[in-house]
C-alpha cells in the first residue's frame, strides 16, 4: 500500500494584538500499518483552540469526528489517528489547520472580585478608555488608572504570564499619539486574560511562563507623556468562538468593598487577605492531633 501526503497549508488564525500569538505546530506520523497519527506542539503558556480540516482524505477514517477541533494544553497533544478503510488501497491525506487563544466555551464570570492593580494604600483616580486602536489593545472596557512614571504594576489576579511585550519607546518619548502601548498580559483559571499596561520601555519584572499571585508586582510604570499622563491600563476579556468578550472588572477598593468603578471617581487601593487568598493554591494548614502513647503494662 502507498500513502501520499498532500500539505495543502498550513497557517495561524491571528486574533488582535492583545493576544500575541505564539505557533501551534501540527504534524503526523505514520506507523506500519499505515495509520496516520496526528500531534501537536502548542509552544505558548496557556490553551488554544485547534482546528484542523482534512480536505483531501483518500481511503481513511478517523477516531474523531472530523473537521477535528478541540482545546489543546501547552506542549505536547495527541489529537487524532487516520486509519486506511482498505489494506489493499492507497492512502492521501492534506489537512489545513487554524486555531485560537482561550477555551471552546469558557464561563465568562463578570463577578469576579480583582485587586486595583496599582500599590496598596495608593490613592487613584479612575477612567475607562473608549478608543478602540487597530492593535485591539484599547477597548471600551480598558480601565485607566492616573498613576505617576515609576510607579509599580500590580497583579489583580493569580495566573500564568503568557506575554511581555515592553520594546515600545513612545510612550516615553513624549509621542503626542500612539497606537500600542508596552503590556503584560496574564492568564486565569477561568480562560480569561487579562492585560495591562503601561509598562516604561524594559520595565516589565515578569517574564512568560511564570506563576503570578494576585498583588505580584508586574513592572514600572511608564511615561505615556501624549496626553493623559502616566497611567495604568486593565481590560479583562474572554476569547470565544463568537468573538472576544469585554467585561467591566468588579474591584475590591478601600473603603467601598467590592464594585465597579465609576468614571472620573477617587479610589484607594486595598490588598485584604481574603482577596489575595481567593485562588490561592495553597491549602489550609491543619493542626495534628495529639496522641497519647500507651505504656507498657
Amino acid at each position: 500500500m502507498r500513502s501520499t501526503a498532500v500539505f495543502l497549508f498550513f497557517f495561524l488564525f491571528s486574533v488582535p494584538a492583545l493576544f500575541a500569538q505564539r505557533i501551534v505546530d501540527v504534524s503526523y506520523t505514520t506507523d506500519q500499518q499505515g495509520n496516520y497519527h496526528f500531534t501537536c506542539n502548542n509552544k505558548a503558556f496557556c490553551t488554544y483552540v485547534l482546528r484542523v480540516e482534512l480536505p483531501t482524505m483518500k481511503n481513511l477514517k478517523s477516531d474523531h469526528p472530523v473537521p477535528f477541533e478541540a482545546e489543546v494544553k501547552p506542549g505536547f497533544n495527541q489529537l487524532f489517528v487516520l486509519s486506511p478503510v482498505s489494506k489493499t488501497e492507497d492512502t492521501q491525506v492534506g489537512f489545513k489547520a487554524s486555531n485560537r487563544k482561550g477555551c471552546m466555551q469558557p464561563v465568562v464570570n463578570p463577578d469576579f472580585v480583582y485587586l486595583l492593580p496599582i500599590g496598596q494604600g495608593i490613592q487613584t483616580q479612575a477612567f475607562r478608555i473608549n478608543a478602540v486602536h487597530s492593535t485591539g489593545q484599547d477597548s471600551a472596557y480598558t480601565v485607566r488608572l492616573k498613576m505617576n512614571i515609576d510607579d509599580t504594576i500590580f497583579s489583580a489576579r493569580r495566573g500564568i504570564v503568557t506575554a511581555v511585550d515592553v520594546s515600545n519607546t513612545e510612550n516615553d518619548a513624549g509621542a503626542t499619539t500612539t497606537g500600542s502601548w508596552n503590556y503584560v498580559e496574564i492568564v486565569h483559571a477561568d480562560c480569561s486574560f487579562g492585560q495591562y499596561g503601561v509598562f516604561k520601555k524594559d520595565g516589565a519584572f515578569v517574564k512568560p511562563g511564570q506563576q503570578v499571585e494576585a498583588g505580584t508586582p508586574l513592572g514600572l510604570v511608564g511615561g505615556d507623556r501624549y496626553g493623559r499622563g502616566s497611567d495604568v491600563r486593565f481590560t479583562v476579556v474572554y476569547p470565544g468562538q463568537q468573538g472576544n468578550t469585554q467585561i467591566a472588572p468588579v474591584f475590591w477598593t478601600k473603603g467601598n468593598g467590592k464594585g465597579r468603578l465609576r468614571q472620573g471617581a477617587t479610589y484607594t487601593s486595598e490588598f485584604p487577605k481574603t482577596i489575595l487568598t481567593l485562588e490561592s493554591a495553597k491549602k489550609p494548614t491543619t493542626t495534628p492531633k495529639k496522641t497519647t502513647a500507651k505504656k507498657k503494662a
